[in-house]
């Protein structure tokens, strides 16, 4: 059965009753005990964990814990999923029409200019109506989104390079954290592209059996990574739909033209008149 995952500190849950039944709830909570009686009604299992980690450490052990080898969805969301989402609920009531790994977050928070709100407004004015979905390009190499000018996220670039200062200025990190994690097939990618793809708040779904294909070992790496310096959450967040299949963008070097191709017509004469 399809499950949604939820990273719970002390944000209210009493909305997860309209959830739909197609979902069992698991709430990890590393806040205040949760008496509520309909939360406590609705959810499936409500796991006490220690306020560790944040949401990467309550994705990655229930990935370690509790995904089964299927093709059941499993979402992964915040607590309060709808500061980056505001459509989540409508968006779970479709979920037959998901891809397989689904981003399913908007922006990081309306007042935050994060996206700058002109830019979401041009979004949504695209849609025609349709439920608001937006994932992020950004640098792999600086950290930074393609459309817009991020302090955050360019400071998360800034640290990662001073804890690790053998990853060379202009470096791609996303290849060196893909590589350390002990996932050299997905850092090779990475390494071969400029650009990633992630989804706002870390909220995401994807099907159990593309979770399965990480390897343990790279689990168990990811998992110490959310547990040591905070800026691993960061970084984490923008590399989730990577791990689970998600295409890197723009080669940084195009593949060669066939030799038919190049030597097929259009060739200069031998005595170049351009210009006369």
């Amino acid at each position: 059965m399809n499950k949604i995952v939820l990273a719970r500190y002390l944000e209210s849950v009493d909305w997860i009753v309209d959830i739909p039944n197609d979902f069992e709830v698991y709430i990890y909570n590393k806040g205040d005990v949760i008496t509520s009686p309909t939360v406590v009604k609705r959810a499936t299992r409500i796991i006490p964990r220690p306020n560790a980690g944040r949401e990467s450490e309550t994705y990655l052990y229930h990935m370690m814990t509790e995904v089964q080898d299927n093709s059941d969805f499993t979402v992964y969301a915040q607590a309060d999923p709808f500061t980056h989402s505001p459509d989540f609920l409508d968006l779970v009531s479709i979920w037959r029409h998901w891809d397989d790994l689904q981003p399913l977050s908007w922006c990081w928070k309306d007042d935050s200019e994060v996206p700058p709100t002109y830019l979401l407004r041009e979004y949504q004015s695209r849609l025609d109506g349709r439920l608001r979905i937006r994932p992020e390009r950004f640098s792999l190499h600086s950290w930074s989104p393609v459309e817009f000018y991020d302090k955050g996220a360019v400071q998360t670039g800034l640290t990662y390079r001073e804890l690790h200062p053998d990853l060379p200025d202009g470096g791609n990190m996303a290849a060196h954290f893909l590589n350390l994690a002990g996932l050299p097939h997905i850092s090779e990618k990475a390494a071969a592209h400029s650009l990633g793809i992630f989804a706002y708040g870390a909220l995401f779904a994807a099907r159990n059996e593309l979770i399965k294909e990480v390897p343990e070992i790279a689990m168990k790496q990811l998992y110490k990574a959310s547990m040591a310096h905070p800026c691993y959450g960061y970084v984490l967040e923008r590399m989730w739909l990577h791990f689970f299949g998600c295409d890197f963008e723009l080669p940084r070097f195009l593949p060669a033209l066939p030799e038919d191709i190049l030597n097929d017509g259009w060739q200069a004469p031998k005595t170049a008149t351009y210009g006369r």
